[in-house]
């Protein structure tokens, strides 16, 4: 608006791992992720909308059916949203999955990981539900061409 950049569902909580928000203030970012961060980041923050939570290992739950999980290793405190519906279940796995083959193929990684050893995203991917180890499970994300179920 008036070219400042603001949050694009200005009345919705956009909620992230406390984790990564405390990671990135400490960061020693690049002009890039610098960028973005100004771009996608902070107006949420200054318009307050944008809410710390504490994700235990077992994840947390947002709302019924919600739950917010972590996934670390693209970045510590990264988390994935996972949704339950009767017999089925979504992943929305985030930055966790960068190619379908690693649904797959745990072990391979991005070069963009900052946190590949904390703990090592195959455990992550490994134990995250996908539709390779569970077939009620489906795992979009924007990370992949289509379809993306």
């Amino acid at each position: 608006m008036d070219g400042a950049w603001v949050p694009t569902f200005p009345c919705a909580r956009y909620l992230t791992s406390r984790t990564e928000r405390e990671f990135w203030a400490a960061y020693d970012m690049d002009e890039p992720r610098t960028q973005m961060f100004l771009d996608s980041v902070i107006p949420v923050e200054d318009a307050g909308r944008l809410d710390l939570v504490d994700v235990p290992e077992e994840g947390t739950e947002v709302i019924p059916g919600l739950r917010l999980i972590p996934t670390p290793g693209h970045t510590p405190g990264h988390i994935a949203l996972r949704l339950d519906s009767r017999d089925e279940r979504a992943v929305i796995t985030g930055d966790c999955v960068h190619h379908p083959v690693q649904l797959a193929h745990p072990a391979i990684g991005s070069c963009v990981d900052i946190a590949p050893s904390s703990p090592r995203p195959p455990a992550t991917r490994s134990s995250a539900p996908s539709p390779t180890r569970a077939p009620s499970c489906s795992a979009p994300t924007s990370r992949r061409p289509p379809p993306v179920m």
